[in-house]
């Protein structure tokens, strides 16, 4: 059997602040039908067999029970807002539909209606009249008889009564400006009346009233409150509550409070007192459930009306609220079940959170103690702290954008700066405080692995004791690597935890997972103990960690030249090299020579390795590798090797010409050579390592090789043979020349007693990077500032300025400015 379409649809738009809705033809019919198919546009009756009925005002009784022909008639003498509403004889709402002239024109039970006949037809659900008994009301929503509600109704729940079935009761809010809270008591939805927002014209303003929370609505012109009778419930009491929380509302005003001693009110929440409203002052709020079943939540409206902080329901002991602000509304509502609850308040935070005794990741642990449920301490940490709590495990909260946040467990990782401490019972505790660092920082008392991450890290290790009871090492990830850690310990073996920057601390005995984070990110591992040395290797088990990605002998690396007939020790270069890879000599992809790798460095970029080529002819040969975690796959690099019949040998080593300085230019002789070679190539290095990118016959020193030792080697080549790189006797590397003055420094401003004069620096070549000062009055020095007050003392006497030019890595550059005689 199918039944009229009876599914909310309704469109909403937000206009001023207001949430309003419009009837949308061939949509919403009722509020409890089932759903169906749409009426049909053309009266389904003979409107002469529609039997007529008045236009109710608010407060009367329904029509009574009657059948007839589905149908029923009635005039409109005014323009406006009304309620249609056809009931079974069990109060239960009938789907219908409004039509004028024979068409459809209304499908919800609100309808804006200009003067006419009209007529209402119940769905009997199979294309026939409705035959059961059934009563209807029609009320003008904009007609006499509203009744004025107290604005505020939070501290005096409005109360009134069902006399019939049907009845329909309007409540005015009162005309001053602002937002209201318009809130039903909690429970089965079908056992609270049906309550719609009525402003002018518009009606259902907001579409939720009848949900616990209720609607906030802005109220710029007299609005009324349409309250109907419905299934199950035909008469009886009902309950409804309006309160202003814009500014100038009489919500009872919270009593302050500091750490230790919250400002507290209690009170009684049940299906009849169902809700409480209290103005706050600056600092944190809080709700907790002193006795009884029954659940709460909490919403606090800015001094606008507007809500900016809510909680969820929650069971048994529970703290929640926010930061708030002087003068703003906190609501309590009862979400079921009945009990006494507590609003505390502490604050303001700033002057009352303690500084806390050490950020150092392990320090000592800062003592506190609470006095009982509603008490809140608060402590002022760096940002993104390691919290955890020793003793009466308290609970942590922290703040964050003005919210109030649990930590789910400890210890756990705060973002902020300011950590709130709660408990249900007075508690003592110690409190962790460490600052761990943001996702591209590590805590300057943390360790961190500089090599290579790619196979694992370690071993490395500290000692803990009562006074620093953590240990944390910063390790280079990747996307999601995973570690297994082996740990060995003088003492009990610490707990080891992973520090995630997703916010989580997760301890792992064995298997730690990080989170998958950019490159050149780190995490960190903490290992917690009550003492004594231990040691820490973490093993990667997956591919490869820290984003690292495989590579021996690739393309940038250089040529390896090796002599015939010998073994020769040479330097392979790649990414995430392991000594376990397997390496060879190969022509056409067939192995013709092996290498044994000897090392590999702890950045893993470099092996050191042995080619046998005593089997080999000069020419030039591939390179061949596999990687230890993935040995099916072979990577080869075409002509890497260069085998030589016969070996260039220096006869004179390199030298490096010109004076090794900060900023000198400096060259290259290659020595001398046999045979004589066609071409060199060049590698220029600062202490043994090599240069980026310093490869040509000359090199131009930079600040940053100041004081280290500079050499270069060089690589002789012909047709076919490469020799092996010869190196330079090394160069420590001086400062540059002191910077000159193209144009002398000079005193600005009138030398004259009780003036300022400034120094004006003048042009210096090469450019400085920094400059001093010195003032000297008849050849004393008086001061060493940019700007010079004349004392009334020096009048008469001579003022020189010299400025000395500060470029890193050179000496100092000094000039001497005109010598000005001092006013009186």
């Amino acid at each position: 059997m199918k039944r009229w379409l009876t599914a909310r649809a309704v469109k909403f738009s937000l206009v001023a602040g207001l949430l309003l809705a419009v009837a949308v033809p061939g949509a919403l019919l009722s509020e409890s039908a089932d759903a169906g198919t749409a009426p049909p546009a053309k009266i389904p009756v003979d409107p002469a067999t529609c039997t007529a009925i008045p236009v109710t005002g608010f407060g009367a009784a329904a029509g009574p029970l009657a059948n007839g022909s589905g149908c029923r008639k009635f005039t409109v003498t005014e323009f406006g807002s009304h309620l249609i509403r056809a009931a079974d004889a069990n109060n239960g709402t009938l789907p219908t539909a409004v039509y004028s002239g024979g068409a459809l024109i209304c499908v919800i039970n609100w309808c804006s209606l200009a003067t006419g006949t009209y007529d209402v037809v119940v769905d009997a659900g199979a294309d026939e009249p409705y035959s059961a008994p059934f009563r209807t009301t029609v009320t003008n929503l904009g007609g006499a008889g509203c009744k004025t509600v107290d604005a505020q109704g939070f501290s005096a729940v409005r109360l009134g009564t069902f006399t019939s079935p049907g009845q329909v009761d309007c409540l005015a809010l009162p005309a001053p400006p602002g937002r209201y809270q318009v809130t039903l008591p909690p429970g089965d939805p079908a056992t609270r009346p049906m309550v719609r927002l009525v402003q002018g014209q518009d009606t259902m303003i907001c579409a939720d009233v009848t949900s616990t929370s209720g609607c906030v609505v802005d109220v710029p012109v007299a609005l009324r409150l349409i309250v109907v009778s419905q299934d199950p419930r035909p008469t009886g009491e009902y309950r409804l509550a309006v309160q202003r929380t814009s500014t100038a509302n009489e919500c009872a005003a919270m009593p302050t409070g500091t750490p230790g001693k919250p400002g507290q009110v209690t009170f009684p929440l049940s299906d009849d007192a169902f809700i409480s409203c209290h103005t706050v002052s600056e600092g944190v709020l809080t709700l907790d459930r002193l006795g009884g079943d029954g659940t709460a939540d909490l919403v606090v409206y800015d001094r606008a009306g507007l809500p900016i902080c809510d909680s969820a329901p929650a069971a048994a002991y529970q703290v929640y609220g926010c930061k708030v602000a002087k003068g703003q509304t906190a609501v309590v509502r009862s979400a079921g079940g009945s009990g006494t609850f507590r609003l505390s308040q502490v604050g303001p935070l700033g002057a009352n959170c303690r500084a806390v005794t050490s950020t150092a990741f392990g320090g000592p642990a800062t003592a506190g103690a609470t006095t009982g449920g509603g008490d809140v301490q608060c402590y002022r940490t760096a940002d993104h702290s390691w919290i955890d709590a020793h003793g009466a495990v308290p609970a942590i909260r922290y703040l964050l954008d003005g919210k109030l946040y649990k930590c789910a467990a400890l210890p756990c990782l705060v973002p902020g700066t300011e950590v709130l401490v709660t408990s249900e019972q007075p508690a003592s505790y110690q409190l962790d405080t460490w600052a761990v660092g943001s996702v591209r920082s590590t805590p300057t008392d943390c360790a961190v692995v500089t090599d290579s991450a790619a196979y694992g890290f370690g071993p490395v290790g500290g000692t803990l004791s009562p006074g620093d009871r953590a240990w944390c090492v910063a390790v280079p990830v990747g996307v999601i690597d995973e570690y297994r850690l082996k740990i060995t310990a003088s003492g009990a073996k610490p707990a080891s935890y992973v520090i995630r920057r997703d916010g989580a601390i997760v301890a792992c005995e064995d298997l730690c997972w990080t989170e998958s984070l950019p490159a050149g990110s780190h995490v960190l591992f903490a290992f917690v103990g009550d003492g004594g040395a231990f040691q820490v290797e973490g093993e990667c088990l997956t591919l490869l960690c820290d984003h690292q990605h495989w590579n021996a002998g690739g393309s940038e690396s250089p040529k390896i030249p090796v002599i015939a007939g010998t073994r020769t020790t040479v330097t392979i270069g790649g990414v995430a090299l392991h000594q376990q890879d397997n390496l060879w000599v190969s022509r056409d992809g067939a192995k013709v020579a092996p290498i044994v790798i000897k090392s590999v460095d702890g950045s893993r970029t470099r092996y050191t390795a042995e080619i046998d080529a005593t089997a080999l002819t000069a020419g030039v040969y591939d390179l061949s590798a596999t990687n230890t975690v993935n040995p099916s796959q072979v990577f080869t690099t075409p002509g890497r090797v260069v085998v030589s019949a016969t070996s260039i040998v220096a006869t004179r080593k390199p030298a490096i010409v010109g004076t090794a300085a900060v900023g000198a230019v400096v060259r290259v002789n290659p020595g001398a050579w046999s045979p004589a070679p066609r071409s060199y190539t060049y590698r220029w290095a600062a202490n043994g390592a090599p240069i980026s990118g310093a490869t040509g016959s000359s090199y131009t020193i930079p600040a940053s090789l100041r004081g280290k030792r500079l050499t270069v080697s060089v690589t002789a080549a012909s047709a076919d043979s490469v020799s092996a790189p010869v190196s330079s006797a090394a160069l420590t590397v001086g400062y540059g020349v002191a910077p000159k003055a193209t144009r002398k420094p000079k005193i600005t401003g009138t030398a004259k007693v009780a003036k300022t004069v400034k120094a004006s620096v003048g042009s210096w070549s090469p450019r400085a990077t920094a400059y001093r000062y010195e003032w000297r009055v008849n050849g004393k020095l008086v001061a060493t500032t940019a700007a010079l007050k004349l004392k009334k003392t020096w009048a008469t006497k001579k003022l020189t300025l010299t400025v000395i030019a500060k470029r890193t890595g050179h000496h100092d550059g000094r000039a001497v400015s005109v010598t000005v005689k001092i006013k009186k």
